[in-house]
């Protein structure tokens, strides 16, 4: 009896099996864009693209402006010290 009851239940696993593959989900609804649409949306990729591209670029350009700032700054900080030393010397010079 359980030999019959493992047999039914996979004759039963089957059969679901083969009505689902053979009736699918069901026919595909009809597309509601416009090839017109497609087509806009598209070329607004493009332009997107585009826009990405040249944003990279500038991105590219600050970024070596920046760093060049940031030279320019490092440079700029170590003059101080310089700066006070000399100061001092000339001091001493003048009889200060």
């Amino acid at each position: 009896m359980a030999r019959n009851t493992g047999a039914l239940v996979a004759l039963a696993a089957v059969v679901l099996v083969a009505a689902a593959v053979l009736v699918g989900c069901g026919p595909k609804p009809p597309c509601e864009v416009s090839p017109a649409q497609v087509d806009a949306a598209k070329a607004d990729c493009v332009k997107s693209q585009a826009a990405v591209e040249e944003a990279r670029n500038q991105r590219t350009a600050l970024e070596a402006q920046t760093s060049k700032v940031r030279t320019d700054i490092a440079e700029l900080e170590g003059k101080p010290a310089e700066l006070a030393d000399r100061l001092e010397l000339l001091k001493k010079g003048s009889g200060r």
